[in-house]
């Protein structure tokens, strides 16, 4: 846990009886007053020795690769992908809510995935995202969290979405919107008859927070209306609504009314008929509004954005899925109107898939540990170049050791591999690792491969490949298959050729070493499957073989470890 923000200890002339030690949240308007070991509404925040603290910090859900869409987000680069993750707790009360398993829960033990802000701003670049979304509960809550992560992010070049309910004081609303690129904040309603009764929470902050964005930041705005039968759905509200908007924020902020369906303290209502969205849809149209859409229902029509001057349709969408694209950077392609939003050249291509992410893989030190590593595999490969050295401490070994690989050793004639111990498997791959740092160092080992193998450096292999990944995506992977070469010299030009030659990649940086997986291929002759065709894929054992296919004059060459 860490030190809150935005709070302070009651004043005890106050003449209230109760108030001493008393501290209250100054971050939403509830201002929670707490006392030792309180939580306040939203669950997350605490008081603990006489201070307030996030007890979330670093801790979440899970994390997720979506499309922007599905935020949604319709003008905040079309088509780009987006790494998703929210932690736990609410400060609304919403009996309708539709994520209620994550923003109800009130156990902190649910938070089963930890990284730092600097980790998951590592991820998203590792995994070429284009935004990190606070959202899945309302980031307000985390705001000390969502805004470190902000600023790491933006670092890297990486840009920032909060997804919010916009229930929060002016003073940390300034701090959190200064730090994000886009957000979606929820309108529930536009009575405040329906956020009192049934988010237990008031409607004049939102439209504070709404008038705070459009009219004080650089932030791009829309708006989502979950619309709920006989709650929020009456025609007179949604036009009072679209009025708003259209008066107090302007006419290019795209509203996007989203289907219910029963959920939580809510399964007395019907799911949202289809007609009512297109009403809602119709209503905003004739207020003036240049951008509606319909969500949580296959329409896509509805769905789809049109230029708002000559009408013609821009982006085509099919729930999360785009099809046709006529902007021009913000520009439509048939009369030249600069459309309102955040827009590239040319749209992404993520499309319509949820990708869940295991975010231990991008752990990353802080800048001096990762400093003293890359100092520290200098020394041993320089000065000490011993094998045991690098054994203990090279950042190949050191950071990924849950992660290394034996190498694929297949039986083959020109070796004994059947009396080969496990430390001689070891020995292969620690000896492949000492020469990918050397070469990427630019500095030759003081001990020589061969001496370092011993007795295996003069034995005879077919094939051998060295395939370095970060992050599970390639970095680089070289080798040969065919005339046979020692141990020795087939590790050596693998290993250099992968660290420096894959013409297809950049050469390996020394600040990525603490962050690459190795594995080591060694292959044997080649046996040429004789069996019938149908009976090929029972006769490979995934893992194990290798696979080399050949039609003419073409080749491909499929490595144990690539099969899995």
């Amino acid at each position: 846990m860490v030190v809150a923000k935005w709070w302070h200890r009651e004043d005890e002339t106050n003449n209230r009886v109760d108030s001493e030690n008393r501290i209250v949240c100054d971050l939403c308007p509830r201002e929670c007053r707490l006392k030792e070991d309180d939580r306040g509404f939203c669950f997350v925040r605490k008081v603990v020795g006489n201070q307030m603290v996030l007890d979330t910090y670093g801790k979440s859900t899970g994390f997720c690769i979506d499309p922007i869409e599905k935020k949604p987000l319709f003008h905040f680069y079309p088509g780009t992908s987006v790494l998703s993750f929210g932690t736990a707790g609410c400060n609304l009360g919403c009996q309708f809510c539709q994520n209620w398993e994550i923003s109800k829960a009130k156990q902190v033990e649910r938070l089963t995935e930890s990284a730092s802000p600097e980790t998951i701003a590592h991820a998203a670049a590792e995994l070429r995202c284009h935004s990190v979304a606070f959202t899945y509960n309302d980031p307000v809550i985390w705001a000390e969290y969502a805004i470190d992560t902000a600023r790491a992010c933006r670092e890297r070049g990486i840009k920032t979405v909060a997804v919010t309910a916009g229930y929060i004081e002016a003073k940390p609303r300034e701090e959190f919107f200064a730090v994000m690129d886009a957000t979606n904040v929820d309108l529930k309603a536009f009575t405040e008859s329906f956020y009192h009764k049934i988010t237990y929470s008031h409607l004049e902050p939102v439209l504070d927070t709404l008038r705070y964005i459009k009219h004080h930041t650089d932030v791009w705005l829309e708006i989502t209306n979950l619309v709920i039968p006989n709650a929020n759905d009456s025609p007179d509200e949604l036009a009072r609504m679209c009025d708003f908007l259209v008066k107090e924020l302007g006419d290019d902020v795209p509203v996007h009314f989203s289907a219910f369906h029963p959920d939580f303290r809510m399964q007395d209502r019907p799911n949202t008929p289809h007609e009512t969205l297109i009403r809602a849809y119709d209503i905003a149209k004739a207020a003036g509004l240049k951008y509606a859409y319909v969500g949580n229902v296959h329409d896509s029509i509805r769905s789809s954005t049109y230029c708002s001057v000559c009408r013609e349709l821009l982006v085509e969408r099919d729930w999360y899925q785009l099809g046709r694209y006529e902007l021009k950077g913000a520009l439509c392609r048939f009369c030249g109107t600069r459309q309102s939003g955040r827009f590239s050249e040319s749209p992404g291509d993520w499309g319509p898939k949820r990708l869940p992410i295991n975010i231990n893989r991008f752990h990353i030190p802080d800048r001096n540990t990762l400093n003293s590593r890359v100092s520290l595999a200098t020394e041993i490969v320089l000065e000490q170049s011993g094998l045991p050295n690098i054994q203990l401490e090279s950042p190949l070994l050191k950071v990924n050791e849950e992660l290394v690989s034996l190498p694929t050793l297949n039986k083959l004639p020109m070796l004994s591999w059947d009396s080969l111990s496990e430390e001689q498997c070891r020995l292969i791959h620690k000896v492949t690792q000492s020469v990918i740092v050397a070469a990427v160092l630019g500095k030759p080992l003081k001990v020589p491969v061969v001496e370092l193998l011993g007795d295996l450096a003069g034995q005879q292999v077919h094939g051998m490949f060295t395939t370095l990944t970060r992050a599970g995506n390639l970095r680089g992977c070289c080798g040969f298959l065919g005339a046979p070469k020692p141990l020795s010299q087939a590790i050596v030009e693998s290993a250099e050729h992968t660290a420096k030659d894959d013409v297809r990649l950049a050469p390996i940086s020394a600040r990525e070493l603490p962050y690459l997986h190795l594995d080591v291929s060694i292959l044997s002759a080649p046996i040429s499957m004789e069996c019938q065709p149908e009976n090929r894929a029972q006769s490979v054992e995934v893992g194990k073989h290798g696979l080399r296919l050949t039609l003419g004059n073409s080749r491909g060459l499929l490595l144990p470890s690539v099969a899995v």
